[in-house]
């Protein structure tokens, strides 16, 4: 436990450390587009979280029968990327792009597909009817 916040007491100071070394030997112009540029890389995942979400379940839907845990895990793994990229620094960067990585993980074994059987259709027919509209009163 108190490893645990000797390293949460540290971070802010290594990541200021790490910005101020790369300023140092890149310039402060090009550290500081990073920074922003990270920042609006959050942004912009953080908005299309919902997005990433439907993405991933429909792929693990048309997998079939073997569904990586990483796979499910990703809309999580996406959301922390994106929050790690709005934090200022690069030690946060690295772990949002190790984050964003594609691991293979176990595969976890999903029941089979159901397939459509006679059963499941319904026969019939149908017309359709239409009420007559006035001429007058349609839009041209």
């Amino acid at each position: 436990m108190r490893a645990l916040l000797l390293i949460l007491l540290l971070y802010p100071f290594l990541e200021i450390a790490t910005l101020v070394s790369l300023a140092d030997h890149f310039g402060s112009g090009p550290v500081l587009l990073w920074v922003i540029f990270t920042a609006i890389l959050g942004i912009g995942m953080l908005r299309n979280q919902k997005l990433a979400a439907l993405l991933t379940l429909g792929s693990v839907l048309n997998q079939g029968e073997r569904v990586s845990i990483y796979s499910l895990l990703w809309p999580l793994r996406y959301l922390l990327a994106g929050i790690l990229f709005l934090i200022p620094g690069v030690i946060s960067d690295l772990f949002a792009v190790l984050l964003l990585l594609p691991f293979k993980g176990p595969a976890l074994p999903v029941g089979p597909r159901p397939t459509g059987t006679a059963e499941d259709v319904i026969e019939g027919e149908y017309h359709r009817v239409d009420e007559p509209t006035d001429p007058s009163r349609r839009i041209n």
